[in-house]
């Protein structure tokens, strides 16, 4: 989990010289912390109670077997072939270290001591250089389970919670019941694992977009090599080459490639893949395409990636998950823009689900998944029907501190979308703080926090947004390997009521500690008052958003902005 790298390595890893002037601006710690304000409950329409988790429905199984040699210096990737394809893009947690990537099969740790851990993201933009360079043979690599890897919650993080006595309940029938899974934010402070619940599921939340946006890139990395290693030159201005045929020749099991070009128009480098990955008999298509622009060197350059994948529910291993396509096929589709400027990167990723096969008008004028591309059974029955992400990181490439935020909304009815801010206090990663809470629907949405729902989905439940947020400041703690959030360190309690407190004078019991029983510690008492300790702003003039960014978490600066300016 934690990063031991010195920045000098780091520097080498990820390819580019390090910089000691990119600060991030400091985001308050744990002393700074507001007090509790009192409740402000307030009156609204209910909205769609859909599930906030995707669920992860697929494992890592697949083709391949990483027994690559690649920590010999000569193996090194080569820097040259970096003048036409990216070789430090990537999108994952800021979180994440690689070191389980082995046992997945993603190849082998470099022989150079880069310390106990790496982070995913360098050890996977070095795993893309080295499939660019050749050394690492795709078969080697590739696993199509990438592509359908969904994204899951941490378990500390919206747990079912089960109740009795609900106070906004207006039926006896509906005052017990419970509360359904990825509804409730972070409900504990820290996950299975240790970690802080805000790390842990800024790890789970991107463990799906990890893993489809590395195969893209290193599919799509591998068509260059394929091409330079059979003797074919690459492209000149306004031309193109087939290398179908030399991606196919890589015998990847279980997959077949319809076509794999690369074209040059003026600057741009255009690169597109299909595939078809046989399943059980039944064909399901994937389908990659990367446009990627120089700069004036190494250390500039932008470009955006798209995908497409077909999975289908009732198919073991290729389904995604969600109620709201009557369907059983679905499209899974993505879309990652970049800019590189120095030493700083700028991400934007959005992911969604879609009704059915063969869809049209999934991507916007800028090449991104199109937030109003919005499922309709009679008007638009093949636009995204589920799970719509957007991921937005800036970025210092050498320390990967900078902000981010991560949006997502669980289904097109939804009424709003969840979010996480996340910043850091300084370049080494020890200490920083995240925010999550609700905003508005995803297609509005500019990436910041605007209140909190207390009562998402249970009797009489209430989305009328309150001037709060869920605050947890997390510190890296040596002894345990992990980061810390608890204690004074985190704001997260509430009860799941419209008003987000409990005043003790009625007969509601609901599952504090998640253990699954009610009334199984002190505090799950129906006699007891329970105070909400949410964050809120201390100036009442400022919005929850403006306050947030007081504390020094400002939204990312993403390429083609956030939806609210589209």
């Amino acid at each position: 989990m934690k990063t031991y790298i010195p920045y000098i390595l780091l520097a080498l890893l990820a390819g580019c010289s390090s910089s000691d002037n990119d600060e991030p601006g400091n985001t308050n710690d744990q002393e700074q912390q507001q007090q509790a304000p009192s409740d402000d409950s307030s009156d609204g329409d209910s909205g769609d109670s859909n599930n906030g988790s995707e669920g992860d429905s697929s494992g890592d199984a697949g083709s391949g077997d990483s027994g690559s040699d690649d920590g010999a210096d000569q193996n090194e990737p080569d820097d040259s072939r970096g003048a036409y394809f990216p070789r430090e893009v990537m999108a994952s947690s800021p979180f994440s270290d690689s070191s389980n990537e082995v046992e997945r099969g993603f190849g082998a740790r470099p022989a150079v001591e880069y310390g106990p851990s790496v982070p995913t993201y360098l050890w996977s933009t070095q795993r893309i250089g080295r499939i660019l360079n050749g050394t690492v043979p795709l078969l080697d690599v590739f696993k199509v389970q990438s592509f359908y890897r969904n994204s899951t919650n941490a378990a500390c993080f919206g747990p079912q919670v089960a109740y009795t006595g609900h106070p906004d309940a207006t039926d006896p029938a509906s005052a017990s019941g419970t509360l359904p899974g990825g509804d409730l934010g972070l409900w504990l402070e820290s996950d299975t694992d240790g970690n802080a619940c805000a790390v842990a599921q800024t790890n789970a939340l991107l463990s799906g977009l990890r893993d489809q946006s590395r195969m893209s890139l290193m599919t799509l990395a591998s068509m260059v090599s394929a091409a330079l290693d059979s003797g074919m030159s690459l492209p000149a201005d306004g031309s193109s080459i087939d290398v179908t045929g030399e991606m196919n020749a890589k015998g990847v099991s279980g997959v077949t490639f319809s076509s794999a070009a690369i074209t040059r128009s003026g600057s741009e480098w255009q690169y597109t893949v299909a595939l078809t990955y046989t399943v059980s008999g039944s064909d399901y298509d994937i389908s990659l395409s990367m446009a990627h622009t120089p700069g004036a060197d190494l250390m500039n350059y932008s470009g955006h990636l798209t995908y497409l994948v077909e999975g289908e529910q009732g198919v073991s291993g290729i389904e995604f998950p969600g109620g709201n396509c009557s369907q059983n096929e679905r499209t899974r589709t993505g879309s990652l823009a970049y800019e590189r400027a120095g030493d700083t990167m700028s991400l934007q990723a959005r992911v969604a689900t879609l009704c059915g096969h063969s869809n049209t008008g999934m991507f916007n004028s800028d090449n991104q998944v199109d937030v109003n591309n919005k499922y309709h059974n009679v008007d638009n029955p093949d636009g995204w029907s589920e799970n719509f992400s957007i991921f937005g990181a800036n970025f210092d490439l050498t320390t990967l501190a900078g902000q981010y935020a991560y949006v997502w909304q669980a289904g097109v009815n939804d009424s709003n979308s969840r979010i996480f801010n996340i910043g850091f206090n300084s370049p080494s990663l020890d200490n920083g703080e995240a925010h999550f809470g609700y905003g508005s629907k995803i297609e509005d949405t500019d990436g910041l926090i605007q209140g909190f729902i207390c009562n998402w989905a249970g009797p009489g439940n209430d989305h009328s947004m309150q001037a709060f947020s869920q605050r947890q400041f997390f510190q890296y703690d040596t002894a345990t390997a992990t980061y810390d959030g608890s204690g004074s360190k985190a704001n997260i309690e509430y009860a799941p009521t419209a008003s987000c407190s409990y005043d003790g004078t009625g007969s509601f019991v609901f599952d504090i500690d998640a253990s699954g029983v009610l009334g199984d510690i002190a505090q799950e008492d129906a006699t007891l008052a329970f105070s909400q300790d949410l964050w809120a702003p201390t100036d009442p003039t400022k919005t929850v958003a403006e306050s947030i960014t007081d504390r020094g978490l400002s939204v990312p600066a993403v390429p083609y902005t956030w939806p609210v300016d589209e």
